[in-house]
């Protein structure tokens, strides 16, 4: 197994989710049926990638039936799927979502993607023919971009010079640099060489686990600055 940064980036993106919630709870403004749906979410999430690592850990990822399932097109969704169907099967985790984005600093929201420049990363490895080029370039060229971006956007949120309506893009782009390349050229990713790379352990828990959840993230805020009438501003 190659010594890698992601266990590190998991313990400081699902710490971070869960400071922004116990700090809310403590401050009474989220109470406990909203807190405790939330804390399931994200234990929820962290299972499965869990289960993913320990099945790519063993070498279950490593055999021909295995892509035979097209893993690129369905295992990047997984925790996307499960987020958006317990929101709208829970109220409380609804709100408990709404009061989240609504009571944490904005530029704590945009400061969190600047982990995203990590996927520099990639872009070293597929150079050194370690990492399928394509994929590197067209999924983790425009995440590099974003986790720059949010250096400076994270800079003037704090400073309070930009709008709502621009937030509300800038996390929807997010969203799409991952979601559009990911879902447009799959089928191009799959047949280059080292595809398989993707599925090798640790590597395994960027696309199963800490790029849906940061997408997550972006569609959250962008969904309740939605909701709070940005576009109309």
């Amino acid at each position: 197994m190659q010594l890698s940064s992601l266990p590190l980036l998991i313990a400081v993106v699902f710490g971070f989710l869960w400071f922004l919630v116990s700090r809310l709870h403590r401050a009474g403004i989220l109470n406990s049926d909203q807190r405790n749906q939330m804390a399931f979410l994200i234990g929820v999430i962290l299972m499965w990638g869990m289960f993913i690592g320990y099945q790519s850990s063993v070498g279950r990822f490593g055999s021909e039936p295995f892509y035979n399932l097209k893993p690129g097109y369905w295992m990047p969704y997984v925790p996307v799927v499960v987020a958006l169907s317990m929101m709208l099967s829970l109220a409380p985790l609804r709100d408990g979502l709404r009061v989240l984005v609504d009571e944490t600093p904005v530029h704590w929201l945009s400061g969190i993607h600047i982990l995203r420049i990590l996927a520099l990363g990639t872009l070293l490895k597929a150079s050194n023919d370690l990492f399928p080029q394509m994929f590197a370039w067209f999924v983790g060229g425009p995440d590099l971009l974003f986790g720059v971006s949010a250096i400076i956007v994270t800079l003037l949120a704090r400073s309070g010079r930009l709008s709502d309506r621009f937030i509300l893009y800038w996390h929807l782009a997010g969203a799409l640099a991952i979601v559009l390349p990911v879902a447009g050229l799959m089928h191009l990713f799959m047949v280059e060489p080292l595809f398989a790379e993707l599925f090798m352990f640790p590597m395994v828990m960027a696309p199963a686990l800490i790029v849906p959840t940061l997408v997550l993230l972006n569609l959250l805020v962008a969904w309740r600055f939605y909701e709070q009438g940005a576009l109309n501003q």
